[in-house]
């Protein structure tokens, strides 16, 4: 009984301390944290914006698009006699309660990177050492791919700017400063916020 107990606990605080890599490696957390970053570094406002600010808003979007699949694993957690009945479960008890997570991984994991880390380890495509790594890869490719979007606009500000001050003979003027007030004022002009954050939810639908 002692040894059930130890082994229960054990499976708990382990399930504890993988949660924040769970919740960034399972989640859309890392796709956003990308491209607010690469929205962030594109706008040049990285003291405006603080890191904190820009963490948050990732948070927060990540638990809109992540509810559903909450409120089904928790309704599976609890199905399975909750966190207390999962602590001493088998593999296919946490299976039949991590179901929800596994059906969005892959239906937003690329079929070709599922395939290249089955391959890679000789496993089958649902297995996490497969799910999860080629889910990742997906997402982060696709945040890289939108974060071009965002950044080629916001470049080629600078470059018109920095082409101005040459012709005009400012060359040595603190281009930062003016250009920061040109690119929020064009992030504004397009609706910039819902743009990104609406492509980002509606990545996922």
């Amino acid at each position: 009984m002692g040894e059930l107990e130890l082994s229960s606990g054990i499976s708990l605080w382990l399930a504890i301390a993988a949660l924040p890599l769970a919740l960034t490696a399972c989640t859309a957390f890392t796709k956003i944290s990308v491209v607010l970053s690469a929205l962030r570094v594109g706008l040049g406002a990285e003291r405006i914006l603080p890191w904190g600010a820009v963490f948050a808003l990732a948070v927060v979007m990540t638990g809109v698009i992540m509810a559903p699949i909450g409120l089904s694993l928790f309704a599976g957690i609890e199905a399975s006699g909750g966190v207390e009945g999962l602590s001493g479960a088998g593999v296919e008890v946490w299976q039949r309660a991590l179901a929800p997570l596994s059906e969005f991984m892959t239906r937003h994991a690329a079929v070709g990177e599922l395939e290249f880390f089955a391959e890679l380890q000789g496993l089958g495509q649902g297995h996490p050492l497969v799910l999860i790594p080629a889910f990742l890869v997906t997402e982060l490719g696709e945040a890289f791919v939108m974060a071009v979007l965002i950044l080629v606009p916001l470049v080629a500000v600078d470059v018109l700017l920095a082409q101005v001050f040459v012709l005009i003979g400012l060359p040595g003027q603190p281009l930062p400063l003016v250009a920061l007030p040109m690119k929020l004022l064009l992030f504004l002009a397009v609706n910039g916020w819902d743009v990104v954050l609406g492509g980002l939810v509606e990545g996922y639908r």
